[in-house]
């Protein structure tokens, strides 16, 4: 006599293993959606020098994988700080681009005035530049070497429209304290010339 099995009991098995198989399936996708933290990003454009306050940050879930380690989680506190570079709405707080509040470390907004035609041409506020002490050789002197006397400090702001003229472009710059002195009495003697710092 051959055993045949129930239709019913096979509907009941696999309605089963399709309910169980829907949990798991719900229980994954939570897991999932549920991973990452809570990262600071800026609320508005900041500049170099800006000294970090409320309003100026906002939390967001981010799921970083690996490279959690470089931005700045909310259990810590970063209002205070001082960005050492421009920060665009909606981006991440990098702990690169942060530094402590205290004299040694915080940032200036420092005016100069140049030759225009030594200004890198397409420079836009907010970028990053090199500047150049550059003496100019007279009188049959033996020329001196152009020296980099500032690298990688963001341009604040940036007047061309005495360019046309061939007068002089005003900018400013945001420079260490400790630098400000530096960069001033490069002005005295010879001229700077302001390079891209990346192209």
């Amino acid at each position: 006599m051959v055993n045949k099995k129930h239709p019913t009991r096979s509907r009941i098995s696999l309605a089963v293993t399709l309910i169980i198989a829907s949990f798991l399936s719900a229980f994954l996708l939570a897991s999932f959606s549920n991973r990452g933290s809570e990262y600071w990003v800026v609320t508005h454009d900041v500049s170099a020098g800006h000294q970090l306050v409320v309003g100026d940050l906002e939390s967001s879930h981010v799921d970083l994988a690996t490279s959690a380690g470089l931005y700045i989680p909310v259990k810590e506190s970063p209002l205070g700080k001082v960005a050492t570079a421009k920060f665009l709405a909606g981006q991440l707080l990098s702990r690169v681009n942060i530094t402590s509040s205290n004299r040694h470390n915080a940032t200036s907004a420092v005016p100069i005035s140049i030759r225009a035609t030594d200004v890198a041409a397409g420079i836009v506020e907010g970028e990053q530049v090199d500047i150049y002490w550059v003496i100019d050789s007279q009188n049959g002197e033996f020329p001196t070497e152009p020296v980099m006397i500032l690298g990688g400090i963001t341009l604040l702001s940036l007047d061309t429209k005495s360019k046309n003229f061939g007068t002089d472009a005003s900018l400013t710059v945001a420079v260490e304290e400790t630098q400000v002195l530096h960069l001033l009495q490069a002005t005295t003697h010879g001229r700077l010339v302001v390079v891209r710092a990346d192209v």
